[in-house]
């Protein structure tokens, strides 16, 4: 693995540029050797991290959007900047998991899914908009 890097790349916030982010995120998982596994674990909790903050946060509208890769060691922190309102994660209902699939509706499982595919995930409101932090340990 590639030791100790920072890859940045910043978007208009809309749901149009979520592909081109996935891309990044692999280009950067293959320049730091990192497990397929591991790459797809951080690709998708950078998908539903960047979907969240462009649908929700920005209502579609789009808005300054930056995903973070710094590669450290065996570690990868993935940190998501945004100027969206605020997000309060104490405000949403844990996610209904019990009932079967087809009777639940769409959606709602994004951070449930964060949680559990990263091994840290903190959230912080700043003065100058909002920034997702997520931790991966062990990424070889």
């Amino acid at each position: 693995m590639t030791e100790g890097f920072v890859r940045e790349m910043r978007c208009e916030g809309a749901m149009s540029d979520v592909p081109g982010l996935l891309e990044f995120v692999e280009a950067v998982c293959a320049e730091a050797e990192i497990r397929p596994d591991t790459c797809f674990d951080l690709t998708l909790a950078v998908e539903e991290a960047a979907s969240n903050v462009i649908a929700h946060g920005y209502k579609g509208r789009g808005g300054p959007l930056c995903v973070r890769l710094e590669v450290s060691g065996d570690d990868v922190t993935v940190g998501v900047r945004d100027q969206a309102r605020p997000f309060k994660p104490g405000k949403i209902k844990p996610p209904d998991t019990k009932t079967p699939l087809e009777d639940r509706p769409v959606g709602g499982l994004g951070l449930l899914l964060m949680h559990r595919l990263m091994d840290e995930v903190h959230y912080e409101t700043l003065p100058d908009g909002n920034l997702l932090t997520m931790v991966k340990r062990g990424v070889k």
